[in-house]
């Protein structure tokens, strides 16, 4: 049994309580380590009750009910995390050996293999090949046709013109770190960039762990106006995307300390919008009314009220799972997301409530087709979703090779439903 493998989702609380599904979770893999699938199944299904739309939760309890001779359950919930749209490796998984050749565990795996068929109309804007870096952000200047594409490893921002020539934007020594979310600010002539330390980026040092930061360039002469470091405060932070509201105030969101910033028109310092253990692993944000729409990788989708900072988890519809969420860009009726934390990737349109405060509804509009996967951030180009894919994460180990393997990035364009 693959219990909890490191590749799939890693869940934190998402409410506070006297006992969370981490804990559950750590009961569990305690119990199944020492074979007692009991107490590991009742730990397990704890767990799922605090985290329902958790494929690895529902793998685990379909493993363990298999290996308690629970098969009815362990069937149900293998049906249950088919209806997901996901696909875990339960036919080579050993706890599912009584049940792998049976007619209903045949027909999950047909209904599995089903979800890695094309779906959704796309088309390559841009092909990229022999990069070395790692592009994570993406944002586009509708004025010029522009696209900015942020490179992690090679600590800068890359330009593609309209034309399809690709230029280095910023200077090589502007000395940054790793570059991640990308927002432009066309009325100030401005482009922002999230940055901060990781081991992924070249010549990473001990010393820089946790630094991370905004910023700002000349969005025509493409010169680092300032960079405006995040003060440290003995915990862990690393900024990973960003957005630029009207008036020209900066959100951005922490990856590793569960914390939304902004920073006003001019301002030197940061300041909090909320900073709340309902948050694990911050990413995509988007500015709806007075509102940030804000994913969590780990937790799903979130509203924080700008007035107040009032936080409003958003619980998924039935048969559909909001964990892996990355990237987030507004679009009609709702936004656009990539998953990258589940299997097959995939990039969804979420449809939202006008007040907000809940998800309608779940649609896959791109997943399944060649190369569509390593996916990172999504923007709008031409009032289409654009995302980019081969973004250089999957397959580099900076403790075994010095820079990604050479690999083609691509840029894909997604109709909407």
């Amino acid at each position: 049994m693959r219990f909890f493998v490191a590749s799939l989702l890693a869940l934190t609380p998402l409410l506070a309580a006297d006992k969370t599904h981490q804990d559950f979770r750590k009961e569990a893999v305690a119990a199944y380590q020492r074979k007692d699938y009991h107490a590991a199944r009742e730990a397990t299904l704890a767990a799922l009750d605090l985290r329902p739309d958790s494929p690895r939760y529902l793998y685990n309890l379909a493993a363990l009910s298999a290996l308690t001779n629970d098969t009815a359950t362990a069937l149900d919930t293998l049906r249950q995390l088919a209806a997901l749209g996901v696909v875990l490796p339960i036919e080579r998984d050993p706890d599912f050996a009584n049940l792998q050749a049976t007619p209903e565990f045949l027909r999950i795996l047909q209904q599995m293999a089903a979800h890695k068929e094309p779906r959704g109309e796309v088309g390559i804007v841009a092909e990229l090949p022999g990069r070395t870096g790692i592009i994570e952000g993406i944002a586009f200047r509708p004025r010029t046709g522009d696209l900015f594409l942020s490179d992690v490893h090679h600590r800068c921002i890359w330009k593609r013109d309209r034309d399809g020539r690709i230029t280095r934007f910023t200077a090589d020594d502007d000395e940054l770190l790793g570059v991640f979310g990308l927002a432009l600010d066309e009325p100030r002539n401005t482009l922002w960039a999230a940055v901060a330390a990781l081991p992924e980026m070249s010549g990473f040092t001990a010393d820089q762990k946790d630094h991370t930061g905004l910023a700002e360039f000349n969005l025509g002469t493409s010169e680092l106006r300032r960079v405006i470091p995040l003060p440290g405060d003995g915990r862990s932070h690393a900024l990973g995307d960003l957005l630029v509201a009207p008036d020209g105030t900066v959100y951005a969101t922490d990856s590793k300390a569960p914390v939304i910033w902004k920073l006003a028109p001019g301002a030197e310092e940061f300041e909090k919008v909320a900073d709340s253990p309902v948050f694990a692993s911050l990413q995509g944000l988007v500015l709806a009314k007075d509102n940030l729409l804000v994913a969590d990788y780990s937790n799903g989708l979130f509203t924080v009220e700008l007035a107040t900072g009032n936080i409003t988890a958003l619980s998924p519809p039935k048969n559909t799972t909001l964990l892996g969420l990355d990237g987030l860009v507004a679009a009609p009726g709702g936004v656009v997301a990539t998953q990258n934390g589940v299997e097959p990737q995939r990039v969804l349109h979420l449809a939202l409530t006008p007040a907000l405060d809940r998800v309608t509804s779940v649609t896959v509009i791109a997943a399944g087709h060649p190369h569509l996967t390593d996916l990172t951030l999504v923007t709008l180009v031409n009032d289409r979703p654009t995302v980019i894919a081969g973004a250089g994460w999957e397959g580099y180990n900076p403790e075994k090779a010095k820079q990604p393997p050479t690999h083609t990035v691509r840029l894909f364009q997604i109709a909407l439903p």
